[in-house]
C-alpha cells in the first residue's frame, strides 16, 4: 500500500536523545507507518530531505497565545509554524481562558492581552475546546487549568476542586499556579494539595510561575519542589531563570535542590527560554500586595495619593535599574515604545519610579517591557541541565502584527531555531540531546502519549530543516522576522510548510487529554 507522504534521504534525529541517523520516513494518513530504507516504496508526495534534518514537531509547554490573545486574532500562528512547532500547551502561569463560571472573572486578563479582546463565549473547557476547533488553528492546541481562574470562578474549595475534575473529564492536560500574585499564602497549602491529588490522580502536569526569581529565588524554589515532593504529581517549573544580578550566584544553588530531588524520586524538571532579557508585565514590578486583585483594583490604589507614595517607596528600596527595562508595548501610549525607562525618566524630568505608574494608570495597566536581567551563563547550565526544556514563554503572531506599534519579544519568533543553532552550541549539548529538548521530553512532561518521537504509530508531526540555515532573525527592536531554513512542516500527517511556504489551510487539533 502506498504511502501519502514518503520523506526520503533524510537525516533523522527521532527526539530519543539518540545520535542522528539516515533513514526514510514513511506517512499514511495522520501517522508515521514505517522508518527505515524505504526505496522503491510508493507514496503520493515523496519529499526529497537530501541535506536536511527529519525531526518531530516542537512541542512548547510554556505558551501564551491563549491569554494574549493571539491565539484568536492569529489562528495561524505563523510564527510558530515557522520555528517548527507543531503543539504548543497553553493556560500557564495561573491564567487559562477556561472554565468560566462567570464572565468579570476574566476581567483581570485584560492586562495580559496586548490589547486584543479575547471573545469569549463559552463557560466549560469543553466549549472552549469547540470554540477553538471551530476557529481553525495553525498549531495543535492542548490546555492546562489556571489555579487563579479557579479562584476567580469559584467561592470555595469545594467548588475549585468540583471545576478542575470537571476541567480533567473533558480534556485538560493539568493545572498551573502562579506563586507572583499576592493573595497566595501558606493557609492556602492545604487547598492546593487538595487540587494536586485531583491532578496526580488524572496524570495530569502541574506548571508553576515560582514566587520570586530574584532575591527569594532559592526558598522560592525550594516551596516548589517541597509540594513536588508531598504531592507526587509531575512538577514542570516554568520559564526557570535566576532575575538580577543578586540572584544569579543562587542558581547553581537552585539547580542542586532539583537534583537532589529528581534523585530521590521526585518527578520535577523545568524549561528556560533561549534569551538574556525578560519578557513581562510593566504591572508583575509592584509590589506583590500591589497588584493584587482585577485591574480596576490595581488602578484604584495607584490613583490614591497614600497608597500611590508607599507604592513608590517600595519601588525606590527595589532598585529598578531603569536603564534596563525597554518598554515593549503600551495599549495608549505609543510614543513610549522601544524606548528604555531610564531615557524616558530623564526626558520627562521624574523619576523612573513616578513615570513608572503614571504609564500604568496612562495604558490601563496593558504595558509590557522587556528586562535585562539575565545571566548567560546560567542559561547555558540551565539549557544543558539533564532533562531540561526549551520553551519559548511567547505566543504565535504573524508580521502584519507590527501595524499596532508594539514589540513582541523575539521569543516569539525565533526561540526554538536560536536555541537550536546557537544556544545549544554555545552550551555544547550533543544534537540528539537538543532535539529532546524541543520534541520527546516537553511531549512527556505534558502527558501526549504519541507526539514527540519520530516511530511507527506516533503522529505524524514532523519538522524537516536546513541545519545551517535553519536561525532566528528576530531582534528585539526589530521581533516581527520569521525564523529562516525550515523547509517542511507536517501536522498530522498534512502539509502545513511547503518549500518554506506556509499553505493556506490549517491543520492544527485539539488535543483532548483521555
Amino acid at each position: 500500500m502506498a504511502f501519502s507522504i514518503l520523506i526520503k534521504n533524510g537525516t533523522v534525529i527521532d527526539g530519543s536523545g539518540n545520535a542522528p541517523y539516515s533513514a526514510d520516513i514513511g506517512v499514511s494518513a495522520d501517522r508515521i507507518a514505517k522508518i527505515g530504507n524505504l526505496s522503491g516504496e510508493a507514496a503520493e508526495r515523496i519529499i526529497d530531505a537530501t541535506n536536511l534534518y527529519v525531526t518531530p514537531g516542537f512541542v512548547d509547554i510554556t505558551n501564551h497565545s491563549d491569554v494574549y490573545g493571539t491565539l484568536f486574532f492569529v489562528p495561524s500562528q505563523e510564527s510558530l509554524l515557522r520555528q517548527g512547532v507543531t503543539t504548543i500547551l497553553v493556560g500557564n502561569c495561573g491564567e487559562s481562558l477556561a472554565p468560566v463560571a462567570r464572565r468579570e472573572s476574566l476581567l483581570g486578563l485584560e492586562r495580559w492581552t496586548t490589547g486584543f479582546s479575547v471573545p469569549i463565549n463559552w463557560n466549560s473547557l469543553s466549549e472552549y475546546y469547540e470554540n477553538i476547533e471551530r476557529l481553525g488553528v495553525g498549531v495543535n492546541v492542548a490546555t492546562l487549568v489556571g489555579h487563579e481562574t479557579l479562584k476567580r470562578n469559584a467561592n470555595s474549595k469545594e467548588e475549585r476542586l468540583f471545576l478542575l475534575e470537571k476541567s480533567f473529564s473533558e480534556g485538560a492536560w493539568g493545572m498551573s499556579s502562579n506563586f507572583s500574585f499576592a493573595d497566595w499564602n501558606g493557609d492556602e497549602e492545604g487547598e492546593l494539595l487538595g487540587l494536586l491529588a485531583a491532578v496526580k490522580k488524572q496524570g495530569g502536569l502541574y506548571k508553576v510561575h515560582i514566587r520570586d526569581e530574584g532575591k527569594n529565588f532559592l526558598p522560592s524554589v525550594s516551596s516548589v519542589v517541597s509540594l513536588a515532593r508531598e504531592s507526587a504529581a509531575r512538577t514542570v517549573i516554568s520559564h526557570f531563570k535566576a532575575v538580577g544580578r543578586g540572584a544569579w550566584a543562587d542558581f547553581e544553588g537552585a539547580l542542586g535542590i532539583i537534583n537532589a530531588a529528581q534523585n530521590e524520586g521526585v518527578a520535577i524538571s523545568f524549561d528556560v527560554f533561549p534569551y538574556l532579557r525578560t519578557g513581562s508585565m510593566l504591572v508583575s514590578l509592584l509590589p506583590a500586595w500591589a497588584r493584587e486583585g482585577v485591574s480596576e483594583d490595581v488602578l484604584r490604589k495607584l490613583g490614591d495619593p497614600a497608597i500611590s507614595a508607599k507604592i513608590l517607596a517600595e519601588l525606590k528600596s527595589a532598585t529598578l535599574h531603569p536603564e534596563r527595562i525597554l518598554i515593549a508595548s503600551a495599549l495608549n501610549d505609543k510614543s513610549v515604545v522601544g524606548k528604555d525607562l531610564g531615557k524616558l525618566s530623564a526626558r520627562a524630568g521624574i523619576e523612573p519610579e513616578i513615570l513608572m505608574v503614571e504609564l500604568l494608570k496612562i495604558n490601563g495597566l496593558n504595558i509590557s517591557v522587556f528586562g535585562k536581567t539575565l545571566s548567560e551563563p546560567n542559561l547555558l547550565t540551565g539549557a544543558k541541565y539533564a532533562g531540561s526544556i526549551i520553551a519559548s514563554d511567547g505566543a504565535g503572531y504573524d508580521v502584519a502584527e507590527s501595524r499596532f506599534g508594539n514589540l513582541a519579544h523575539p521569543r516569539s519568533f525565533g526561540a526554538f531555531p536560536r536555541f537550536f543553532n546557537l544556544i545549544s552550541a554555545r552550551a555544547k549539548i550533543p544534537l540528539g540531546d537538543a532535539v529532546a529538548k524541543i520534541t520527546s521530553l516537553p511531549a512527556k512532561a505534558a502527558g501526549f502519549s504519541d507526539r514527540g518521537f519520530l516511530k511507527p504509530k506516533y503522529i505524524a508531526d514532523v519538522a524537516i530543516f536546513h541545519p545551517e540555515e535553519f536561525k532566528d532573525s528576530a531582534t528585539y527592536k526589530n521581533p516581527y522576522r520569521y525564523a529562516s531554513g525550515l523547509r517542511f512542516l507536517l501536522i498530522s500527517g498534512k502539509l502545513a510548510i511547503e518549500e518554506g511556504a506556509v499553505l493556506p489551510e490549517r491543520h492544527g487539533v485539539v488535543l483532548r487529554k483521555k
